[in-house]
This record gives structure tokens, sequence and C-alpha cells, in this order.
């Protein structure tokens, strides 16, 4: 058999071999899904500290960007990626992508995780449910530019997206939206190409209005990533780049609104919640209950000695693998971090 013959026949196994453990892996998972019932995955509640989401059913060896759940706790959107070192195979080559992907409780059961039929093009980004649940925000590059998008709910299905028109043809590229109960976006915008600040955009008769930036408290020092805004516009939680240990990392931010309806100084959310890695795209559940965000920290403690196997394989499986995945923990870390006067 010559070369060229062998590393055909290599890679055509390889593929079969591959093609067999993801039925395998598929079955699995569907039969772990199958078995989940309630809000939120089934998952028992956190407490005051942050906790790894689902760990198990989602954390595998790849990374979680964004989630989002609808107003009942019973739809799941989220974000997947291949990890920044690696990438995916298809018959047309490699590439990275990001995968937007649901699930729902169909029949009191939760369904497996599959892709949007509208996210085909892999391009789709940060959804974000509207507080009634009928509309799923979203980021896309879909028409090469990255806009703004929504697709509605008609009889449990979702319908083919649109492009969110603002007042006077006004389009924006920013990233990452955030709805409140007013219909209001709030997004990041980066007018110089290097600094992002956080924007609004007020909904009025069907249209949004064009952006108006956040005033200097949130936006100073080039402003914040990741806006996520309380229901009521009471609060706003960001995540804004931070020196840690001779790196740039992310910590997650939170500014309340004043009595007079001014954004007041962020606050950094405390070592509770932030780590020394990178803690960042805040969503808080609808109910109030569950404050959730990415992070890629990497939960055990390393010794500081040199390392038996265990200790290696307690470091590098399950979700100690420094990918990006979800953490939750009981929102009351919110209320102990308002002001007294408000």
């Amino acid at each position: 058999m010559s070369i060229r013959w062998f590393i055909i026949a290599l890679i055509t196994a390889s593929v079969i071999i591959s093609c067999n453990q993801n039925k395998e892996s598929d079955l699995e998972s569907e039969s772990v899904f199958a078995g989940l019932t309630g809000p939120y995955l089934g998952q028992k509640p956190p407490g005051m500290t942050p906790e790894l989401f689902a760990p198990g059913l989602l954390s595998a060896g790849h990374d979680e960007f964004k989630m989002t759940f609808s107003p009942d706790g019973r739809e799941f959107c989220y974000n997947l990626g291949s990890p920044a070192a690696q990438w995916i195979v298809e018959p047309t080559g490699l590439f990275r992508k990001s995968f937007m992907m649901f699930t729902c409780e169909e029949n009191g059961h939760w369904i497996e995780p599959r892709e949007f039929s509208f996210g085909s093009d892999r391009n789709s980004y940060y959804p974000f449910f509207s507080p009634d649940g009928k509309k799923l925000f979203f980021s896309s590059e879909r028409t090469g530019k990255m806009r703004k998008w929504y697709a509605e709910k008609h009889n449990g299905d979702w319908s083919h997206p649109k492009e969110v028109e603002f007042q006077n043809g006004f389009q924006s590229d920013g990233l990452f939206i955030s709805v409140a109960l007013n219909g209001n976006l709030y997004f990041g915008m980066s007018p110089d190409g290097e600094n992002t600040f956080i924007y609004m955009s007020k909904y009025e008769n069907g249209l949004y209005s064009i952006p108006e930036k956040l005033n200097n408290m949130v936006n100073e020092a080039g402003g914040g990533h990741h806006p996520y805004i309380a229901p009521d516009e009471s609060y706003l939680i960001f995540d804004y780049p931070v020196s840690k240990e001779g790196t740039e990392e992310e910590d997650l931010y939170i500014s309340f609104r004043s009595q007079t309806g001014e954004w007041m100084k962020p606050e950094n959310m405390g070592r509770n919640i932030n780590s020394v890695y990178r803690d960042k795209r805040a969503f808080v559940s609808f109910d109030g209950k569950y404050l959730f965000f990415i992070s890629n920290r990497i939960d055990s403690e390393i010794p500081s000695g040199p390392l038996t196997l265990k200790q290696l394989q307690q470091l590098t499986g399950g979700h100690a693998d420094s990918f990006q995945h979800i953490y939750w923990v009981d929102a009351k870390v919110i209320e102990e971090l308002r002001p007294d006067n408000q």
C-alpha cells in the first residue's frame, strides 16, 4: 500500500471512529437531558458562593460564552464555541465558529440542545430573551457586518430574524444586547474602534431611538463591556478589563441608579464574585433569584509543592480546564451591594 493510500485510509478510519463516538455521545447526552425536570435545567440552586452551572452537561471541553433563560426559566439559549487554541473540522475544512444553541422543556422534560434553524450561518452571538419571552435578541454578522437582530415567537416557533430598526435609518454595530421591561436596549459600541462604551436606545412606537451614551460614571476610562440591565433599569452590571497578577483580565462591576435617575459610580462586585481569572457577561434570571456569569476560572487550588498524579487529574479534568463556562450564584449578592439609600 502506498503512503498516499495509507494516509487516506487512516483519515477515513478516524472519521468513522469520530462519527461513532459522536453518536454514542449524543445518545448519552440525550438520555441525561431527558431525565432533567423543572426550571433551570432542573439544577440544584446555588448559595452565596458561585458554582459551576450544570456540571457535566455543558462544561465539556469547549467554551460556553453567553447564556440566557426565558422569563419562566424553561427555555435556555447559549453560545457554544471551540476553544481559542482548537479548530473544528467539517467536510469543507477547518473553521472556528459560534454555535447558538437552545433547549426547552417538552412534556415536563428538557430536550437535547440543538442549533436554531436560523443560526446556520454560525455567526450569531449573545442571545437575550425579552422580558415577555416573545423575542430573542442577538448579534449577527449574517449580512457581512455585525448588527443587532431579533426573532419573534409565534405558536411555539421562532420566526425568521429581522434586523433591529433605529430611527432615522441609524445603523449600529454594537454587541451584547440587554433588554429592559419597557423595551429599551442597552449594548456596547466602539465608536473609535478601540474603547467600548455602553449605550442605551429607547423603544418608541415600534422603533429604537438613536443610541445615547450613558454618563461618565459608567463610561469613564473607556467604558465597559457586555452590559446587563435590570428589567426595571434600577441597576446595570458589566465587565471591565483590569490588571490581575500582571495580566489583563476582566471583573464584573455594578452601577445602581440614584434617586434622581443618574447612574452612580460602578462598584467592583468583589472577590466573592470575581476571581483572578476572566469574569464577565452577567445575566440575572427574570425571577430575580440567580446571577449568572461567564468565567474561565480554575476552581481547584493549585498546590505549591510537587503535584501527585491524583492532584494533576483533579486540576486538568472536568471543568477545571480554563475554558469559559457558566457560573451562577444567589442574586442576593446584588442586594448586599446596593447602597443603603437606594
